[in-house]
């Protein structure tokens, strides 16, 4: 641990060396080294103002200062800086309690972070990030699922849940695979296909035998053909073959059978002592009568046709195959005909078997390599190798050898599909080039774009623009129309959902009894609020400033009564004008205002620290330990105002540097209670929303704020937008050279009107979202 008395003879040296720098002599003029730029702009505040709490070995925030004396050295900080700027424009530092630079001060440590910093940070455009490499959500699993099979399951809810980190849960860093997702994808995966694709089912139809009590022997050399009556259709047979003399250590043979022109190659279902059971699906055409029954090609030489060395004893009793050692067919029974009406089967079914084999062996295989083809490269983002196809189709004909029926062939293989990483990983990287970066491939760009806007797979638009190489070229034009698809919901409903902490609130349990009114469906429509309202902004591209203030928002009939608003009836949401400054933009909804108080009251402290860090991204340090809750009881309420109360509790000095903010922040909204309806008085005291922030921003109520915050907090609110969309489009945290893009972002989007979609064009065509990145 470094001393202070050490730190202090740096600095006392330090200090020395600046005083003979600028000292008039001509010599030492001649003789000393020019102060760089950090020297020059932010170590004398630092030292003048920060140093004593923020040394090397104690350093206050885990921040410490004395450890930069030059240029060189700050410059190699990966983030402290960051956070140095974000405590120094939120005005928490230095605290109250503490002498306070100069506006000249604060503005030339902040412009060299965001000049010199944040430029060497950016400076080397090639610099890459890290590799985004992500397992689907639970939302995004769920979603991908409805669009590639058109199915909304929703078996995702069957999974743990997701971790969150940088504020969402789509940051890989933060989506690990357990042995229990593991074990969850599996039963998805075969649940989403039992109900995608519907295997044909004879279980209603009586058994028929073909053969009765008579027997044939199977020759090596040629078939065994008899005639049959079955009808047109589909029929599932179970068929016996018994081996007489041949030991059970010898593998059943493969068997060519067929009912006239559909023939197929089986396998052996199981073996019961000498007799090998065979079961599969055959069709049955117009004209068909002749059953086929033999040896697969290259069986007859196999060790199942009679040899002396693996002949054994009959053992069987069987009296009708006496000393004819060999094959022989023994028993055909067969359950049908089904006939399939394809406006019977479910969309889903005929979505994924576009194509139907015709008869034999050689149809069956060219159809399963399309189906499965088809449906790996939608499942895979990409289109599949031919590696991959053919491991896949090794599955299918394991079933189909097997005899099961075609659609149950596939289904088995593209469960492995559903089942395997390259559907649940977004952007894996390539092993052999892990250290090199490159620009996404279109289709791993329309994956980025598709569960940033859609949390879902591309649709066949992407994939086709993906597959002409013309994504890049149009992405604006992309952008837009999927903007304005019905599936940006999802963008809008899980982006606000963590942004505005909005999923918080179906944890909200106001006091039933204090707040009688609130329900269930009254929970949903304070959502729905403000994620229409959200809506309104993103899909007419409206400034993002609508989002602070606004003459306008959402209400249907129970809302428009809690609010107190007239005018609006029935269940329907409907754009509804404001006349008065109590509502409009996304801090007086009542979703917010409930999800920031405690069930009996409200708490200025939760929606002043709420502002701090939800819209204006300077949120205050933890809370130091062991500070006492506040005095909730009769008593206490009956004496004092929670204003008051609340003036006593921050008194200690630990706490007021931030509290200073928080509260003046949250006592701006004292007029909505705990469930965000207006008054006028706190039981038995008036309220006073009242406040001054830094800088000597006073205010008188929530409109005077929301006017300070669309003024002069206009930067801090963009830039934290631009942040935690970016955060939220690159599915990872953001690193130091990303504020370069982020600035960038934002410096566009105030020249263009504040609309909101300039900050998705910024993102989408951002180094970051178009290049793959480094594996660490």
């Amino acid at each position: 641990m470094v001393s202070t008395k050490h730190v202090r003879d740096r600095l006392g040296l330090l200090a020395l060396a600046l005083t003979f720098a600028f000292a008039p002599t001509e010599g030492r003029a001649q003789d000393a080294k020019p102060l760089d730029s950090f020297q020059r702009k932010a170590l004398p505040m630092i030292e003048r103002y920060c140093i004593d709490c923020h040394m090397e070995g104690d350093a206050k925030g885990d921040i410490a200062l004395d450890q930069f004396a030059d240029q060189a050295e700050a410059l190699k900080d990966g983030k402290t800086w960051l956070r140095v700027l974000d405590a120094l424009e939120a005005g928490v530092m230095p605290p109250p309690n503490k002498p306070r630079p100069t506006l000249a001060e604060l503005e030339s440590v902040t412009s060299w972070i965001e000049s010199d910093y944040l430029a060497a940070q950016c400076g080397d455009k090639d610099k890459s990030a890290p590799v985004v490499i992500r397992r689907l959500n639970r939302q995004e699993y769920d979603n991908t699922i409805r669009d590639l099979l058109g199915l909304d399951l929703h078996l995702a809810a069957a999974f743990p849940a997701d971790d969150i980190s940088f504020g969402y849960d789509n940051v890989g860093s933060a989506l690990n695979v357990s042995p229990v997702h593991v074990e969850k994808y599996l039963d998805a995966a075969e649940a989403a296909l039992r109900e995608a694709i519907k295997p044909p089912d004879v279980a209603g139809f009586p058994p028929i035998e073909l053969i009765g009590l008579q027997t044939y022997p199977l020759p090596p050399d040629k078939p065994v053909e008899f005639a049959h009556k079955l009808k047109p259709g589909r029929y599932l047979a179970n068929f016996s073959l018994v081996r007489v003399g041949v030991d059970e250590s010898v593998a059943p043979p493969r068997l060519v059978i067929g009912f006239g022109k559909d023939r197929r190659t089986v396998e052996a279902a199981r073996v019961q002592d000498e007799t090998v059971v065979y079961r599969y699906w055959l069709k049955v055409a117009e004209g068909d009568g002749m059953v086929h029954v033999a040896l697969a090609p290259g069986q007859s030489d196999s060790e199942n046709v009679a040899k002396p060395k693996t002949v054994a004893d009959n053992v069987s009793g069987d009296q009708r195959y006496g000393g004819d050692r060999g094959l022989h067919v023994d028993s055909m029974v067969v359950h049908g005909p089904l006939v399939v009406n394809d406006a019977d089967l479910p969309e889903s079914h005929r979505r994924i078997l576009f194509r139907t084999p015709e008869f034999g062996d050689a149809s069956r295989l060219d159809c399963g390599r399309e189906v499965i083809a088809r449906f790996a490269d939608r499942a895979f983002r990409r289109p599949a190798t031919t590696e991959e196809i053919d491991r896949l189709l090794k599955i299918f004909r394991l079933a189909d050898d097997r005899g099961e029926s075609f659609e149950r062939s596939v289904q088995i293989a593209l469960t492995t599909i559903l089942a395997s990483p390259r559907f649940l990983f977004l952007i894996e990287p390539d092993e052999a080039q892990a250290s090199v970066d490159r620009p996404l491939s279109e289709f791993e760009l329309a994956s980025r774009l598709s569960y940033f806007l859609w949390s879902s797979m591309p649709d066949e638009a992407l994939f086709k623009e993906a597959r002409a190489g013309t994504l890049r070229a149009n992405l604006r034009r992309e952008v837009n129309r999927m903007l304005d698809d019905p599936k940006s919901s999802a963008l809008v409903a899980n982006f606000t959902g963590q942004w505005l902490q909005l999923r918080g609130l179906e944890s909200s349990t106001p006091d039933p009894s204090l707040f009688p009114g609130f329900d269930a469906a009254l929970r949903g429509a304070m959502r729905k609020e403000t994620e229409l309202y959200f809506a309104h902004v993103l899909r007419n591209d409206r400034s993002v400033l609508e989002l602070l203030d606004s003459d306008y928002t959402f209400l249907n009939e129970p809302l428009a009564r809690h609010y107190g608003i007239d005018g609006v009836e029935g269940e329907a949401f409907r754009k509804t004008p404001l006349t008065d400054r109590r509502r409009g933009g996304v801090l007086t909804q009542a979703s917010v205002l409930t999800l920031t108080s405690n069930p009996n009251r409200t708490s200025p402290v939760k929606r002043g620290k709420w502002i701090l860090q939800q819209i204006l991204g300077t949120p205050p340090p933890p809370q130091p330990p062991n500070v006492p809750e506040l005095a909730d009881d009769k008593h206490a309420v009956d004496a004092a105002s929670l204003r008051d109360r609340m003036e006593q509790h921050r008194a200690d000095p630990q706490c007021a540097s931030c509290h200073q903010q928080m509260d003046a922040l949250g006592f701006a909204f004292e007029n909505y209670d705990a469930v965000g309806r207006w008054r006028s008085a706190d039981g038995a005291f008036p309220i006073d929303p009242s406040g001054e922030l830094t800088g000597g921003r006073k205010f008188n109520g929530v409109g005077e704020l929301k006017n300070i915050l669309g003024s002069t907090s206009t930067k801090k609110f963009t830039q934290c937008l631009v942040k935690n969309m970016l955060t939220y489009g690159l599915g990872r945290g953001l690193e130091p050279a990303d504020y370069c893009a982020v600035e960038e972002i934002r410096g566009r989007l105030a020249g263009d009107g504040y609309k909101i979609r300039g900050i998705v064009f910024g993102i989408v065509e951002s180094r970051a979202f178009q290049y793959r990145g480094v594996a660490p």
